[in-house]
C-alpha cells in the first residue's frame, strides 16, 4: 500500500499532524510519502513539488484575474480566505500517480479542484484540519460572519467546489468530532462516509522536564505560580489572544504570578511585570520546556479544531484551560486534567483565572501526560490509521 499526504507547506500545525502520521506509517512498514508545495527532505520522504517562485508568482495571477470580475479585497484582519484554483496538476505528480491512496489535508493554494477531482483515480481521503474543505473562501465560520464583503467571491469559490465534488468519491477524516459534525451537515461533503481520526505525538520529543531546570532557562521566579500563553498572532480573533488579555487586566495578579509568553507579542497591549515574554520558539523539544515550566497553559481559541499545543501541554503534564464551546478541546480536557470554561468571554475567563490564581488546581502531572499518552501516542495513532487505510482499500 502506497500512501501520499498532500500538504500545501511542510511546517504550522496541519502540517505538524499530516507528518506524524506519516512518521507513523513508516515506523509500521508503510511506503508513505508526502507531498509540499514549496519545500521537500526527500531524506525523509518529503518531497517538493518542484516549481520555481515565478511558477507560484503566475498561478496566483491566475487565481486573481478568476476572481477579478466578482470583486475581492484583501484584509489582513481576516485569517485566511484560500481560492479553490490553482496551477498546480496534483494529479499528474508522478508521487500521486503512483500512489494507491492520497490524503489531503491542508491543501489551499495549492489544489485545483475543477482537474484534480476530474482527473484523479485513486482512494482520496480528506483530513480535516479545518472548515475551508467544505465551505467557500473561509477556513473558519467565525470569519464568514465577520467579512460580509467577501460574500460574492465566496460564493464563487462555494460553487466552484460544489461543481468539482459533485461526482467524485472520498472519505473525510478529522482529528476532532465537534469539525467531524460540521462537516456531516455541510452541503459539499456531508454525503461522504465520515471517520474520527485523532492524530498522535512523538513521546520522545515531547517529555516533561524538571520545572526548576526550565524555569532557570526562561528566568522565571522559581517560587511563583506560572500561566504560559502561546501567542501565534495577536490580531488573530479566532485565537482570542484579546480575550486572554483583556481578562488579565481585570485579575489581581497578585505578587507572585508570572506569566509566560511564547510567540509575537506587543507589550503596548498590556505591561506589566508579571509578563515574561520569551519570543518565538523553533522546535518542539523547547516548547516542551515551555509547557513544563508553567503551572497552567491557556487556550482562548473561539473555534479551533484538536490544537496540537492543548495535546503537547498536556503531553508535559501542564493542565490546560478553555472555553467548553471552543471547538474539540472539550472533547479531551475535563476537570482531571485543566478547566472548561462555560461562557466565551472575558469576564468568565477572568473568574476562571483568578479561582486559579487563588487555588491553583491540585493536579498530579504525571498522571495528565500518561492519560494523554494513552490517547496520542504517535505510532498508536499511526496504527489505527493503517487499519482504516485497509478497510478503504478494499472497498
Amino acid at each position: 500500500m502506497k500512501v501520499v499526504h498532500i500538504s500545501t507547506y511542510p511546517r504550522g500545525g496541519a502540517a505538524n499532524a499530516a507528518l506524524r502520521f506519516h512518521n507513523g506509517l513508516l515506523q509500521l512498514g508503510v511506503d508513505s510519502k508526502v507531498l509540499c508545495r514549496d519545500e521537500g527532505n526527500e531524506e525523509k520522504k518529503i518531497y517538493s513539488y518542484g516549481t520555481s517562485i515565478n511558477f507560484r508568482r503566475i498561478s496566483t495571477i491566475y487565481k486573481n484575474l478568476k476572481i477579478l470580475p466578482h470583486f475581492y479585497m484583501e484584509d489582513d484582519q481576516c485569517e485566511g480566505f484560500s481560492s479553490p484554483l490553482s496551477l498546480y496538476k496534483l494529479e499528474k505528480h508522478p508521487i500521486v500517480v503512483e500512489a494507491d491512496i492520497v490524503i489531503l489535508h491542508w491543501v489551499a493554494n495549492f489544489i485545483n479542484y475543477p482537474s484534480f477531482f476530474k482527473n484523479i483515480n485513486k482512494k482520496v481521503i480528506w483530513y480535516l484540519h479545518d472548515m475551508n474543505p467544505f465551505q467557500g473562501g473561509f477556513h473558519y465560520y467565525e470569519d464568514h460572519e465577520r467579512f460580509k464583503k467577501f460574500n460574492k467571491v465566496d460564493q464563487l469559490f462555494y460553487n466552484i467546489k460544489k461543481k468539482a465534488l459533485n461526482d467524485t468519491k472520498l472519505t473525510v477524516m478529522a482529528p476532532s468530532q465537534w469539525l467531524l459534525d460540521l462537516s456531516k451537515k455541510s452541503e459539499l461533503l456531508g454525503r461522504f462516509n465520515h471517520k474520527l481520526a485523532r492524530y498522535g505525538l512523538s513521546t520522545e520529543k515531547v517529555i516533561i522536564h524538571d520545572q526548576i531546570e526550565v524555569r532557570k532557562k526562561f528566568k522565571l521566579p522559581l517560587d511563583h505560580k506560572v500561566l504560559l500563553f502561546v501567542s501565534e498572532r495577536i490580531s488573530n480573533t479566532r485565537k482570542g489572544a484579546m480575550l486572554l488579555i483583556n481578562a488579565l487586566k481585570k485579575c489581581d495578579l497578585q505578587e507572585k504570578v508570572s506569566i509566560l509568553v511564547v510567540g509575537d507579542y506587543d507589550k503596548d497591549l498590556f505591561e506589566s511585570d508579571h509578563l515574561h515574554a520569551v519570543g518565538r520558539l523553533h522546535s518542539v523539544e523547547e516548547m516542551a520546556m515551555a509547557y513544563s515550566a508553567a503551572d497552567l497553559f491557556v487556550l482562548p481559541s473561539r473555534e479551533d479544531n484538536l490544537p496540537n499545543v492543548m495535546l503537547e501541554s498536556l503531553y508535559c503534564g501542564t493542565p490546560v484551560m478553555a472555553f467548553k464551546d471552543g471547538g474539540g478541546m472539550k472533547e479531551i480536557i475535563h476537570d482531571k486534567n485543566g478547566k472548561l470554561i462555560d461562557d466565551m468571554n472575558e469576564e468568565a475567563l477572568a473568574e476562571a483565572l483568578q479561582q486559579w490564581i487563588d487555588q491553583p488546581f491540585d493536579f498530579k502531572r504525571e498522571d495528565i501526560r500518561a492519560e494523554a499518552v494513552a490517547q496520542f501516542e504517535e505510532k498508536q495513532q499511526a496504527l489505527k490509521l493503517k487499519e482504516e487505510l485497509e478497510k478503504i482499500m478494499s472497498l
